[in-house]
């Protein structure tokens, strides 16, 4: 179980390193086999590419020639982050609006509205009289 954590961690890790700074992978193909693999840079070129030396205006054929491709090529694969942060723009509205503006009349009203000091209707109520003084009836006092 420690174990299936530790790589569950490592692997979120390496996701936020990853979507926060952008992923650059360099492949160096050579016959169609890849030949060299390098994250965060340029692979290296298998030595087999060999630039030929510029001829001079008179020495270089009439005819074109269609330039053959050699065995080698280089692959750059590059993936950036995206920076939702830059794209995002504030829309300032001139109308006001009526939602937000009774939202805080009501909070602003009632928090800073004086409170009344109102008696609860049941307080003006008296009781009628009793017919009867049942304390003295059954005759229990507290002594």
């Amino acid at each position: 179980m420690k174990l299936f954590r530790q790589i569950i961690v490592l692997t979120l890790a390496l996701l936020l390193l990853v979507s926060s700074t952008g992923l650059s992978v360099g492949m160096h193909m050579c016959g169609g086999e890849i030949q060299d693999l390098s994250f965060f840079g340029r692979a290296e070129s298998c030595g087999m590419e060999q630039k030929q030396d510029v001829l001079p205006p008179c020495h270089q054929p009439k005819k074109k020639q269609v330039e053959s491709k050699g065995c080698c090529e280089n692959h750059q694969l590059v993936v950036q982050r995206l920076d939702a942060g830059a794209d995002t723009k504030i829309a300032i509205h001139k109308t006001p609006d009526v939602k937000f503006l009774a939202a805080f009349k009501a909070v602003v009203l009632q928090l800073f509205a004086p409170e009344t000091a109102t008696t609860p209707a049941y307080a003006l109520y008296t009781s009628p009289p009793l017919a009867r003084d049942i304390p003295v009836l059954v005759q229990a006092f507290l002594i």
